[in-house]
Formats: structure tokens, C-alpha cells, sequence
């Protein structure tokens, strides 16, 4: 999807932030960064802050373009399937599994395809963001989410948001591009939008 390095930056300038799934306002600068293995959860606050990652095994993506099936089959795998990339693509095309499926891109609405071919709830496809609250709501229920980012430059690229920390208003996301960071993380302002990318669809719901 992306050939792009831009998903290595540590600092950008988070110009957006979510108070509807569609509707957008101004916010500070916000950084990103690489996940560790162990992450810190927040410490201890008045407010209880809250955090949750869920344990998925982030997929490097087997084609250029193949980002969205990567990521969709991490959280294939995350319910317990077995499939490979190539089958995950047979799938979301309807194409007779075994064929070798081309390096397509793909839209969400294709991912659910597979989804439901593996037998798994393909969830809610929606353009646009969602509200942090929202994101805490599906990892709480262990549901990862696909996101669909445009990238400034130019094209785009998928991810599977796996974890939040609300000490931070922090989200974890995991990129399936092969020289990129697999798991990283950073203030949910930046992930809305910054100058390297904008969150511009939402897969949700998944496994309902």
C-alpha cells in the first residue's frame, strides 16, 4: 500500500482530534513512538486512568500492496483462524481459494469479505475516525480495529489498533509494512491526523 518511511517518525503535529466519528477539531502536537514488548501502564491518578493491549501478533505484509490483508489476517488470527495471506485475499475477492491472489489493493468492505468468508462478524465499515471512547470500547470487548490512514504524500495504508492508555489519551497500533516499526504507539490526537498521515476509515465491531 505504502512504500513510504513516514510511519518510522517519532514527532509529528497532531492537528486533529475526535469528538465525533466524522467531525474533526484542533489539538496540540503529539509524538508517536515504537511499542516495547512491556510497555508501562499509567500510574496510579485520581481520575484511575485505564489501559489495555490486547496480545495480537502483527503481520508483515506479504506484497507491496497487500498491507490491508496483513492486517486484516492479524486479526483473523487474533479469533483463533489459520489462514494465510494469500487466502485471506482469495476471500475478500471471492476468488476459489488456492489461485494466487495479485498484489490488489483493497478497501475495507473487502476485508469484511473475508472476514465473514472465515466465519468471523465483519463488524462495521465506516468512513472516518473514531472517537476515543469508542476505541476503548472494542479493545475492552478484545476487539482490534482496522484503520485505514492516508498518508500526506500521497496513498494509503492499513493498521490494526490494538491497545489504549488513558493517562496518555495514548493509542497502540500495529503497522504491517515490513521495514516499519511492527508495534508502536502515540497520543490518540496524532493517530486522528498529523503531518504524515490522517485516519480516514474505520473498521470496527469485528467479532461481534
Amino acid at each position: 500500500m505504502s512504500t513510504s518511511t513516514q510511519g518510522r517518525r517519532r514527532l509529528a503535529s497532531a492537528v486533529l482530534v475526535a469528538v465525533a466519528v466524522l467531525t474533526p477539531a484542533l489539538v496540540p502536537t503529539a509524538t508517536a513512538h515504537a511499542a516495547p514488548h512491556s510497555a508501562p501502564h499509567a500510574a496510579a491518578h485520581p481520575a484511575v486512568p485505564a489501559a489495555k493491549r490486547l496480545n495480537i501478533t502483527m503481520q508483515a505484509q506479504q506484497n507491496s500492496n497487500w498491507c490491508w490483508a496483513a492486517s486484516g489476517n492479524t486479526i483473523a488470527s487474533w479469533f483463533g483462524r489459520d489462514y494465510t495471506q494469500n487466502q485471506f485475499c482469495d476471500a475478500a475477492f471471492n476468488r476459489p481459494q488456492g489461485s494466487t491472489c495479485g498484489n490488489w489493493q483493497a478497501a475495507l468492505g473487502d476485508v469484511q469479505n473475508a472476514l465473514d468468508w472465515m466465519g468471523i462478524n465483519p463488524g462495521t465499515y465506516v468512513r472516518g475516525y473514531l472517537r476515543y471512547s469508542t476505541v476503548q470500547k472494542e479493545i475492552d470487548a478484545d476487539r482490534p480495529i482496522e484503520t485505514r490512514i492516508q498518508w500526506s504524500s500521497g496513498g494509503g495504508h492499513m493498521h490494526v489498533l490494538y491497545g489504549y492508555d488513558t493517562s496518555g489519551t495514548q493509542v497502540y497500533w500495529g503497522d504491517p509494512w515490513p521495514s516499519n516499526y511492527r508495534y508502536n504507539w502515540g497520543d490518540y490526537d496524532y493517530y486522528v491526523s498529523n503531518n504524515s498521515f490522517t485516519w480516514t476509515h474505520s473498521l470496527y465491531g469485528i467479532g461481534a
